[in-house]
């Protein structure tokens, strides 16, 4: 696997996604995305704290993560709540697979910044 060609996650169809993104223009542009792909709700966290409060109160089928957000956090805390519920995962980062993933998310597909509509459609809807 390659950043530039994320495998899939087998998730069928999902129809809500958490999307953990601190840049809002990214996180609008991905939303817009998500929906054209036809993705139902999609729920958008800036923060750790913001994306945990989401967790809580809803059930997600897909989160994809920003891995590394402002003022010097990660999004691996949100990445364990979402593991635990059995929620598939995918990260995101602008410095693709250097961006530091811990070993125990070496299976986690990783979408390299920028990603556009095909690298998405890629971990959504599998071949």
């Amino acid at each position: 696997m390659t950043s530039s060609t994320p495998t899939t996650l087998g998730v069928a169809s999902p129809s809500v996604v958490l999307l953990v993104e601190d840049n809002a223009i990214i996180a609008m542009n991905t939303e817009a995305l998500l929906l054209d792909l036809g993705i139902a709700d999609v729920r958008i966290a800036a923060t750790v704290a913001e994306a945990l409060a989401l967790i809580d109160t809803m059930q997600f089928d897909l989160g994809i993560l920003d891995l590394k957000l402002g003022d010097g956090e990660d999004s691996l805390p949100v990445a364990d709540g979402l593991v635990e519920d059995g929620v598939a995962i995918v990260f995101a980062s602008g410095l693709g697979e250097e961006a530091g993933l811990p070993a125990s998310f070496g299976p986690v597909p990783m979408l390299k910044k920028p990603y556009g509509f095909d690298d998405l459609e890629r971990i959504i809807r599998p071949a």
